[in-house]
C-alpha cells in the first residue's frame, strides 16, 4: 500500500468518527431553546452547517463575479449562489424549527415557521417505522396537522406516554385523566 492510499484511508476515518460523535453528542445534549426550555430545537450542527454554506457560497460568488481568470465564469457563478440558497435553507430551518412535548399536547413549529399545536385528544392516526435505521414517529391530527421526526433525536416522552394510555383505554389522555404522575385537574377553592 502507497502511502496516499493509506494517508486517504486515515482521513476518511477520521471524517467518519467525527461524524459520528458529532451525532452522538447531538443527540445525548438536546438544543433548548434559552427563553423556552420546554421547546427542543434542531441541533447546532444545522446552523452551523448552513453558516458555512453561506460563507463558502459568498466567497465563490465574490471569485466568480469579480475575477476575470475563471474558464466557465457563469457555472462558477451559478453554483455560487446555489451554494448560498442552500445555506439560506439550513439557515431558515434552524432557526424556524422546535417541537414542545407537554402532558395533553405537543406544540412545534415547522421548518417552514408555521406555528402548530397538536392535542393529544385530536390525534387521527399515528404510526412508527425505521428510516435508515432510525425509529420515526409520524402522528396527524382531525385537522390534518402532521408532525413527524425521530424519536431518538427528540424526547417525546409525553406523546409516547400518551399513545400508551390510548393503547390501554382506547381513549386519548384529558385533563381530567392521569397520564405518567401528571395531576388531574386541580381543586378549585369553593367559595364558601
Amino acid at each position: 500500500m502507497s502511502t496516499e492510499l493509506v494517508l486517504k484511508i486515515l482521513i476518511m476515518a477520521f471524517a467518519a468518527l467525527f461524524i459520528a460523535a458529532i451525532a452522538w453528542w447531538a443527540r445525548k445534549h438536546p438544543n433548548r431553546s434559552k427563553e423556552y426550555p420546554e421547546q427542543v430545537r434542531m441541533p447546532k450542527v444545522v446552523a452551523i452547517v448552513g453558516w458555512l454554506f453561506l460563507v463558502v457560497g459568498l466567497l465563490m460568488g465574490l471569485v466568480a463575479f469579480t475575477s476575470d481568470h475563471a474558464r466557465d465564469p457563469l457555472a462558477f457563478r451559478i453554483a455560487s449562489v446555489a451554494i448560498i440558497a442552500g445555506g439560506l435553507v439550513f439557515v431558515f430551518m434552524y432557526r424556524n424549527f422546535y417541537v414542545a412535548p407537554r402532558d395533553f399536547e405537543v406544540a412545534f413549529r415547522s421548518v417552514f415557521g408555521k406555528e402548530h399545536l397538536l392535542r393529544y385528544s385530536d390525534i387521527a392516526n399515528y404510526s412508527f417505522q425505521t428510516l435508515k435505521g432510525q425509529p420515526y414517529l409520524t402522528v396527524k391530527s382531525v385537522d390534518g396537522v402532521k408532525l413527524s421526526l425521530n424519536i431518538r433525536a427528540y424526547d417525546m416522552t409525553p406523546l409516547l406516554r400518551a399513545i400508551d394510555f390510548h393503547q390501554v383505554t382506547g381513549h386519548w389522555p384529558a385533563r381530567t385523566d392521569m397520564v405518567g404522575g401528571a395531576a388531574g385537574p386541580k381543586e378549585q377553592p369553593s367559595g364558601n
